[in-house]
């Protein structure tokens, strides 16, 4: 039998999160940052709560907090929207639906820092409550988001602290109602499903998605990496959004997205804990934002699943939500050695490659290889436990193209993509298409 997922030793493991607020949510849209990223399809979600502050002579709305989220891990899943709406009137929008998306994020008020760890659905696990082995999307679907959250726990030995569940019909309403999103395409995405009623039609470069255009963006899989380039993309898409709502605009935009969001979301979080994360994420900086994928190979015979590899999977969970760099299983930071960087960059980015490796040198790393890589987006890969934030800081700080790079962490091996040298490289810079000057 294929081995699945089991906690791995001396973890401490918290009890069952509490039962589901039935408080109606509305979309916190102040908060842009974290939660944002964390919330709305898979991250990406606006909360605003059922009350506000008002001052008792003028009536005017007044907000006044000072409270911190401190340490927080919080599980966040998308369901498809179920059966395309054949349900009954009163029937939940939830109950039964299996998880499309499911992510943990970790919110660290401290480093005023946020971590995305993307769970592949087709993962194979053992479910809590001993209802043996099947893919982790099967778990919202048998027992709801408590099933779903004692399964992670169990199978990844991380403490859960709270969870939110998002009908992903909601992501084509918002991001209409944020007056789209601008997002950049790395390859050719061509897919049609008339039965679905699913129509994919991108070619590479910057494109601006409405809502049923950024719908297929997130849904498309028909492509060598399947459903990991998906969750590559559902990351991305994160980015985007909660870079959107920065936009000044947005507040006015606020009662149309207060209306959509009671019948899309689901969470056990109070208000006072959604009004606490979005004043933390309003000042966030999306620089910090890490996101990572659990690695794994496909397996099965009669089931197709994803068998997640243990040790570069709890080096990501040890990075970013148990917040714990040291690695489990052996090795050493050896911090005597000079971190070794690859280069991938655009061809019509080649003559900026001097300069680059001139200011890596003098940071004393070293430039271990460099290739051209067409049709990519900017990004700074971080693959050993050797790396730290200061480190990663220095690197972005290296070239004005990286500024704005989005941060993965992907242990040696496990990139999904061919855009690493495989020379035990610590980092891999990668400058895209989009960073063009």
């Amino acid at each position: 039998m294929t081995s699945v997922q089991t906690p791995p030793p001396k973890m401490v493991r918290k009890p069952p999160v509490r039962k589901r607020s039935k408080i109606p949510l509305l979309w916190l849209v102040i908060a842009s940052g974290v939660i944002c990223a964390a919330l709305i399809f898979t991250g990406i979600k606006l909360f605003s709560i059922p009350w506000v502050l008002r001052n008792p002579v003028s009536q005017e709305p007044v907000f006044s907090w000072h409270g911190s989220p401190g340490q927080k891990v919080i599980l966040v899943m998308g369901v498809d929207e179920p059966n395309r709406g054949q349900r009954e009137n009163g029937e939940s929008a939830f109950e039964g639906t299996r998880t499309d998306t499911m992510m943990l994020a970790r919110i660290n008020a401290d480093k005023k820092q946020v971590s995305l760890v993307s769970i592949p659905r087709d993962s194979k696990v053992y479910l809590a409550g001993n209802r043996g082995i099947d893919k982790i999307n099967a778990a919202h679907a048998l027992g709801g988001p408590d099933l779903a959250v004692r399964t992670v726990q169990d199978s990844f030995g991380i403490p859960v602290d709270n969870f939110i569940v998002i009908n992903l019909r909601g992501v084509r309403d918002l991001v209409d109602a944020l007056g789209g999103i601008d997002v950049y395409v790395e390859k050719p995405m061509h897919y049609t499903d008339n039965t679905a009623k699913l129509f994919i039609n991108f070619e590479p470069g910057n494109h601006h998605l409405d809502g049923k255009q950024a719908e297929a963006f997130l849904r498309f899989r028909h492509d060598q990496l399947g459903d990991i380039g998906r969750i590559r993309r559902q990351q991305q898409f994160i980015a985007a959004v909660s870079k959107k709502l920065r936009e000044p605009g947005i507040v006015f935009k606020i009662p149309n997205m207060v209306q959509l969001a009671s019948q899309y979301v689901e969470t056990d979080l109070n208000p006072n804990d959604l009004l606490t994360l979005a004043f933390f994420g309003k000042d966030l900086n999306m620089n910090s934002l890490r996101t990572a994928t659990l690695p794994g190979h496909p397996g099965g015979t009669r089931v197709s699943y994803w068998v997640i590899d243990p040790e570069p999977a709890q080096l990501i969970l040890d990075r970013l939500i148990l917040d714990n760099p040291q690695p489990l299983f052996g090795g050493s930071a050896d911090t005597g050695k000079p971190l070794k960087v690859g280069i991938f960059y655009d061809p019509a980015l080649a003559s900026s490659l001097p300069q680059l490796i001139q200011k890596l040198e003098g940071q004393q790393f070293e430039v271990v290889c460099k290739d051209s890589q067409r049709r990519t987006s900017t990004q700074i890969i971080e693959h050993t436990s050797r790396v730290t934030d200061n480190l990663t800081d220095a690197v972005r700080k290296s070239d004005p193209r990286l500024e704005k790079a989005r941060l993965i962490f992907a242990p040696v091996g496990t990139t999904f993509e061919s855009n690493a040298c495989s020379v035990g490289e610590d980092y891999t810079l990668i400058l895209g298409a989009d960073s063009r000057q």
